[in-house]
């Protein structure tokens, strides 16, 4: 896990400080947003809100698991922050259906 520790501005930066332009979704834990790295790799950020039910311990195991739970099928884990109040998780980007596409192709998806 101590790899993956990223520090907030290497996530800040790709993410364009948060741009709400680069929202792609909200849950109950907070906000993603897309963003690229330096080398060209689009990333996904789940940042947890301050008024997020999900405490340290949640978040800990949280990005544990999914770093340790590699597999093709599953989206990958790029790093995490915790630096102050900011809680931050950076996964792979998928764009949407992208896994699904993968796994059935696209003809046995029924809309």
């Amino acid at each position: 896990m101590e790899n993956l520790h990223t520090q907030f501005s290497a996530i800040k930066v790709p993410s364009d400080d948060f741009s709400s332009a680069n929202k792609i979704g909200q849950g109950g834990f907070g906000v993603v947003y897309m963003g690229t790295l330096p080398d060209g790799q689009v990333i996904a950020v789940k940042r947890l809100g301050s008024s997020s039910r999900q405490g340290i311990m949640e978040f800990k195991s949280e990005a544990s698991l999914a770093a340790k739970l590699q597999h093709k099928n599953l989206v990958k884990v790029y790093g995490f922050c915790l630096e102050g109040e900011e809680k931050l998780i950076v996964y792979e980007f998928l764009p949407n259906k992208s896994l699904d596409r993968f796994l059935f192709g696209t003809s046995s998806i029924i809309i």
